[in-house]
């Protein structure tokens, strides 16, 4: 991935200046039906791009023939593996001038980035796609100032913070007439994924096919954002005990400290341990769920796609933007948050506030939302 500096950033908004003289601004409207596509999401966060996943869907149903590039981080084109949707996926290496290289290599019709980073906008201008949409946030001010900078020489969609983020996303297609509702996250994994987590199992002696398993990552990629593992142990705990449910732990080489406290913390049980990983394999494991309970996080999204329960443990983010929300997820919440203390996420965080919000969720509240999820689930 390229690392950030203030000075590639300055060199970037000054190339992008000096050749919009000599190619005009990527405001156009773009070709319909496109021929190629690009769309750029340079984040190494799983849980981001999973929730662009709707938006590849939603371009194929509409345009089938439309080839799709995305670019983005080598993690996430482990997470994107098998997704028909996407035609190719493009690595982006430390070379900003390389990754624009490939891109004018691409000759996309159309580019997009939902990430609002004036280095995305930027190096598709330089690679002379002629229609680039970016976002422009319209109920906040969370914009660089070079991203604002270089704004006005792209197509500029509307996005609303507070809102539901992958429906929000599915916006930036608009200027190819695509209007879409659908927001199912789409993930796949290999036969030898499914197989590695079967043999994990049979190992294990747990019976994968008879007996409903429970699944909780107590990590997360934000500490400020973590439920204490001790609290997840509690509702592990229970629901051995009352439902005989099988019980996993998960998290990856960052999670350590807080998948150890779990298991240590446990008093009846001794779990499945599923830590570190492949991103293929985690996939695979997650599928088998009944349940998965976590902090707002990427193994959530993955649950989401593959239609497996969620429980969701929310501190200092806002509730109506990520966790998935219908009859087989549940969100719990600290019930006193301030209003500035919801505005935490736009504003930067208070870790004390933080702390104090994801603290303040009793494990009582989550075992009750456990209840309900379960007996929905068996209903």
């Amino acid at each position: 991935m390229i690392k950030y500096s203030l000075l590639k950033n300055l060199i970037l908004v000054i190339s992008v200046h000096i050749y919009a003289l000599i190619r005009g601004t990527a405001k156009g409207e773009p070709k319909i039906p496109p021929e190629k596509v690009v769309i750029m999401f340079l984040t190494t966060n799983i849980g981001d791009m999973i929730f662009a996943t709707p938006i590849f869907r939603a371009l194929k149903v509409k345009y089938p023939q439309t080839k799709l590039t995305v670019v983005g981080s080598a993690k996430n084109k482990i997470i994107l593996e098998g997704n028909k949707d996407v035609d190719d996926y493009v690595v982006c290496k430390d070379s900003i001038w390389e990754l624009i290289k490939n891109l004018r290599a691409v000759g996309a019709d159309y580019g997009a980035t939902v990430s609002s980073s004036s280095l995305d906008a930027s190096m598709m201008f330089l690679a002379g796609i002629p229609s680039v949409a970016v976002f422009s946030v319209e109920n906040a001010d969370t914009h660089t100032r070079s991203y604002r900078a270089i704004q006005n020489l792209f197509i500029q969609i509307p996005y609303f913070i507070g809102k539901y983020v992958a429906q929000e996303y599915l916006r930036i297609l608009s200027p190819l007439e695509i209007k879409s509702e659908e927001t199912k996250k789409h993930l796949y994994f290999t036969n030898e994924g499914k197989n590695s987590v079967e043999k994990f199992f049979l190992d294990n002696n747990f019976d994968f096919k008879n007996r409903k398993l429970a699944i909780i990552s107590p990590g997360a990629g934000t500490k400020i954002k973590q439920w204490p593992a001790e609290r997840f142990a509690e509702v592990a705990d229970y629901l051995y005990e009352k439902y005989n449910m099988g019980i996993a732990v998960i998290g990856g080489p960052g999670d350590r400290e807080e998948t150890d406290l779990f298991v240590k913390s446990l008093k009846k049980i001794q779990p499945l341990i599923y830590v570190d990983s492949s991103l293929d394999e985690l996939k695979a494991f997650i599928s088998y769920g009944h349940v998965l309970m976590a902090n707002d996080s990427g193994p959530v999204y993955i649950a989401e796609a593959f239609d497996v329960a969620t429980l969701v443990v929310v501190g200092p983010t806002d509730e109506n933007e990520h966790p998935p929300q219908g009859e087989r997820n549940r969100i719990v919440t600290c019930e006193d948050r301030g209003e500035a203390e919801l505005k935490g996420h736009l504003e930067g965080f208070d870790e004390s506030v933080a702390e104090r919000q994801i603290k303040s969720v009793e494990t009582g509240a989550v075992l009750a939302e456990a209840e309900d999820l379960l007996y929905t689930l068996n209903s």
